[in-house]
């Protein structure tokens, strides 16, 4: 599995964003890799590879041949069930990536076995990396594509907005929205002091911009609106997005401010179309594919 690049521009609901900071900055000023090795040992590949190997067929994780083998694996009834959860990354920590879901969905697509895919979807967000594509890959799918949701925040809801329908799971909690950008900056430096770290970053002559934000030397004014664009840039797009997937179906703005919804809010917005079980997304995804 490719390592994650885990800087960059995300998509993430606050207080899951605030959760993954915690736990990966922590390891970082510990002097330790990002994630540890424990978070990757449920990734849905490894059981897939072990049931491959024992069956003896030469089929490599990534290749069309082992997304055609998950997306026969996930079909029953006709109705291919694609698991989005965790932080969503374009190669995957825990879960698959962007690119690996961009795989599956396109098997799921052209397979004769396949009548309607629905993407179950538990997730706070991701990265902005590779978020688009697999967004535009949902939305070009010959096929149904239903969405059924327990949480769908941030750029799980980016994903969820390009497809046929979405059912949120009827709950009391605050389950879909998040319709925002953010980047999280850690000024590392007074860490660094009080354990008696001096760091001195040295370029060549002509690197004068080279990592200017990298958490050791101090945010210039220039570097804070480079940043300010950015995140606005991406948040541009995110809502055109929204507006295109979901077109004739909102209510109002009030998604933009980036708040999380419960179910019924959430329908009264235009969020998603109905409450209802993973059963009863399954069988609207066929009766929508006749």
């Amino acid at each position: 599995m490719n390592f994650v690049n885990l800087t960059g521009l995300w998509c993430l609901e606050e207080s899951f964003a605030l959760r993954m900071h915690g736990i990966i900055n922590a390891r970082i000023l510990a002097g330790k890799s990002p994630l540890s090795t424990s978070f990757f040992s449920d990734h849905p590949a490894k059981s897939i590879e072990a049931r491959l190997k024992a069956s003896k067929q030469p089929v490599m994780a990534g290749s069309m041949a082992y997304y055609d083998y998950i997306a026969s694996a996930y079909t029953v009834d006709g109705v291919c069930v694609i698991s989005i959860v965790g932080t969503l990354t374009r190669y995957g920590m825990c879960n698959w990536g962007y690119e690996d879901l961009a795989g599956i969905l396109a098997a799921a697509d052209r397979s004769e076995a396949v009548r309607a895919i629905l993407l179950k979807i538990d997730s706070g967000g991701g990265s902005v990396d590779g978020l688009r594509a697999f967004a535009d890959a949902v939305r070009a799918t010959k096929k149904v594509v239903m969405v059924w949701t327990s949480f769908c925040a941030s750029a799980a809801y980016f994903i969820a907005s390009q497809a046929t329908e979405i059912w949120l799971e009827d709950s009391p909690l605050q389950v879909i929205g998040s319709i925002g950008t953010l980047m999280v900056y850690t000024d590392q430096s007074q860490a660094l002091e009080k354990e008696g770290y001096q760091v001195e970053i040295f370029r060549a002559t002509e690197s004068v911009d080279k990592a200017r934000i990298n958490g050791i030397e101090p945010l210039s004014n220039d570097d804070r609106q480079e940043i300010q664009e950015m995140l606005d840039g991406c948040q541009k797009e995110f809502a055109g997005y929204v507006r295109r997937g979901r077109a004739g179906l909102l209510t109002s703005d009030e998604w933009k401010s980036a708040k999380m919804y419960g179910p019924s809010k959430g329908i009264a917005l235009g969020l998603a179309d109905q409450k209802g079980t993973l059963q009863g997304a399954i069988k609207r995804a066929l009766q929508l594919s006749n």
